[in-house]
């Protein structure tokens, strides 16, 4: 039997590299641990899923023990388990989902799968307020979405990238000019110290009107592969204007979507929003009102999945033991069953 008003709901998730957990009581944070094993995925250059999905399996107990003590929890405490089934990496999505599963039979407590998207978009409300509707820039290595949140669990996907993520074309940059991975953090500084003027990158304009809420990053990213094969140019500079052509790229869809729907509140969430170069480009946007999480809930984090199972379970929603995992997966698509008796 599932109670509506569940206390405290523990998330877990494990769709890439980091191996993290979070419990939550009514909205609030309690605690959570992130552990990442980036530093054995950084020879590869990348993300390797057999490793990552190996340290996942190595990495949980301890994870688990820590935000327990952390929160002053016992196990028993637990009344919910919500974890990320999609999209990501299979293996490493399995290790969470079996974890899930195991402590939904032995603590005899329902459990949800939780559309890591969902999570990112959740994310903005361990510190922020956002009045219903409001628009999400969802943002990432592996994602460019404006999505409208209608209410809570409600969604419509109002724009997203043709080609590459811009989060990816950061990573691909980076790695063309010789930094380890992940390359995010530092390019970002090094977008800081440059001339975003310096370089002129053309921003994408397409005809179909179909398309007038769409992304396309791919001719960024061939002139900035151009630049640097050319070997004549200032680093500080190229990083610097092809953040900045990002930007306003993210900005000028952004605009489109607020003028058409007059929705003026915009979260932006995901892994890139953590960049200190794009916030203050951002911030200085007259007429918009920015939102963004705390660097520490921009990357994947437990605590965001446990939010949104939270919301779910409340509403009597659960998943099946025979969830499987998803590599790729929507936002909207889920795989939960309602509960008819509480």
């Amino acid at each position: 039997m599932i109670k509506l008003n569940l206390m405290k709901v523990l998330g877990i998730e494990t769709s890439c590299d980091d191996t993290s957990m979070g419990v939550v009581e009514n909205g609030k944070l309690i605690s959570m641990v992130r552990s990442s094993s980036e530093e054995f995925h950084i020879r590869y250059g990348g993300v390797v899923p057999e490793i990552a999905a190996r340290k996942h399996l190595e990495l949980f107990p301890f994870v688990l023990k820590e935000v327990l003590e952390k929160g002053k929890l016992k196990l028993r405490d637990i009344e919910g388990i919500s974890v990320t089934f999609g999209p990501g990496l299979v293996g490493s999505l399995l290790v969470g989902i079996e974890l899930a599963k195991s402590l939904s039979f032995l603590l005899k407590v329902p459990f949800i799968g939780v559309n890591h998207l969902e999570g990112h978009i959740y994310s903005i409300f361990f510190e922020h307020k956002i009045d219903f509707p409001f628009l999400t820039l969802l943002i990432s290595g592996g994602h460019t979405e404006i999505i409208i949140v209608q209410d809570h669990l409600k969604y419509k996907i109002i724009g997203t990238t043709l080609d590459d993520a811009c989060g990816e074309i950061i990573d691909k940059i980076g790695r063309k000019l010789g930094f380890p991975y992940p390359a995010g953090k530092e390019l970002d500084k090094l977008a800081l110290r440059g001339n975003p003027n310096k370089y002129n990158f053309t921003l994408p304009r397409f005809k179909d009107i179909k398309r007038k809420f769409s992304f396309s990053f791919s001719g960024m990213k061939t002139q900035a592969l151009n630049i640097i094969n050319s070997k004549n140019f200032v680093i500080e500079d190229l990083v610097s204007s092809l953040f900045g052509g990002i930007s306003e790229v993210l900005l000028d869809r952004v605009r489109l979507v607020s003028k058409e729907t007059g929705i003026t509140n915009i979260s932006v969430v995901g892994g890139v929003s953590a960049s200190k170069f794009l916030r203050k480009r951002f911030e200085k946007e007259k007429g918009l009102n920015f939102y963004f999480p705390s660097p520490e809930f921009s990357t994947d984090n437990g605590g965001m999945i446990a939010l949104v199972g939270e919301e779910y379970l409340k509403k009597g929603f659960f998943s099946p033991f025979d969830l499987d995992a998803m590599s790729h997966l929507k936002l909207g698509e889920n795989s939960y069953l309602k509960c008819d008796k509480i």
